[in-house]
């Protein structure tokens, strides 16, 4: 697709979009609504707790078209067992090994400002289909709520977001911010936590915004839109309960002794 630049019409219903979307987290730390999505349903909670990943759409429905743009907003669950709220709050918070948590959607990864509740991430991320290389690198600002001992969510908002053009060729270059293909414009995460049944849940809520699809190639792309988020949130929660686990399990053999050695043949 021809380069394009953000419109603000598309940036205005994307400000409103996720307004709403901070609304609807409020309610469900204040218990105006069940804490975690998998609460709403006896059989979907049996389904994530037993080892299964719930992947869908908010509302039953992504995309959202909105002026000159797409909004994808997908849900997804999965359950880590045996680990303890602060052991995955550690994980998530280890930004510099994101590269090693969530390749290869995550390139690179860095902490830019640390505070007690609040984060500056960099994330350069990629994704290919069809032969096409999409890369993003977003500034990320990071806020961490904790509700009591059980419960934590996390809130991510990009605040910068730059495409990268030729990604991996000798003629990659930045282009300025609100300009390019519009694979990524925005992007906003929620990750409710919940410690309870033996370990901690991980939900997480991805939204993200997009340039709308030129209607001669809609039959290509539309697709690639609407399973593309399905499999990217799929992912970032396995690699979640993997990398989670990893660390529990490098832990317990660091106490017994077993660690792996450079001297140990």
């Amino acid at each position: 697709m021809k380069a394009a630049d953000l419109k603000s019409e598309t940036l205005q219903a994307w400000d409103a979009y996720i307004r709403r979307a901070q609304v609807r987290m409020q309610e469900r730390s204040r218990g105006q609504a069940p804490f975690l999505r998998v609460d709403e349903s006896p059989e979907l909670l049996e389904r994530v707790r037993i080892g299964g990943i719930f992947v869908e759409p908010e509302g039953g429905e992504s995309p959202r078209v909105v002026p000159s743009g797409l909004i994808h907003d997908w849900v997804g669950a999965v359950f880590v067992p045996n680990a303890t709220l602060d052991e995955v709050t550690g994980v998530l918070n280890e930004y510099q090994r994101y590269v090693d948590f969530y390749r290869p959607m995550v390139a690179e990864s860095g902490l830019l400002e640390q505070g007690p509740n609040r984060n500056l991430v960099r994330l350069l991320m990629t994704q290919k289909a069809y032969s096409v290389t999409a890369a993003v690198e977003t500034d990320d600002e990071v806020h961490v709520v904790r509700l009591g001992g059980d419960r934590a969510y996390r809130l991510s908002t990009s605040i910068h977001v730059q495409e990268i053009a030729d990604y991996g060729k000798a003629s990659e270059h930045v282009l300025p911010q609100d300009h390019g293909s519009g694979y990524i414009w925005r992007t906003c995460t929620v990750i409710r936590l919940e410690q309870r049944d033996g370990g901690t849940y991980a939900e997480m809520e991805m939204i993200a915004l997009s340039r709308g699809i030129p209607w001669a190639l809609r039959w290509l792309v539309q697709p690639l839109a609407e399973r593309l988020p399905r499999s990217l949130l799929a992912a970032m929660l396995r690699d979640t309960r993997d990398a989670v686990s990893g660390e529990l399990t490098a832990a317990s053999l660091k106490t017994e002794g077993l660690a792996p050695s450079a001297d140990r043949r």
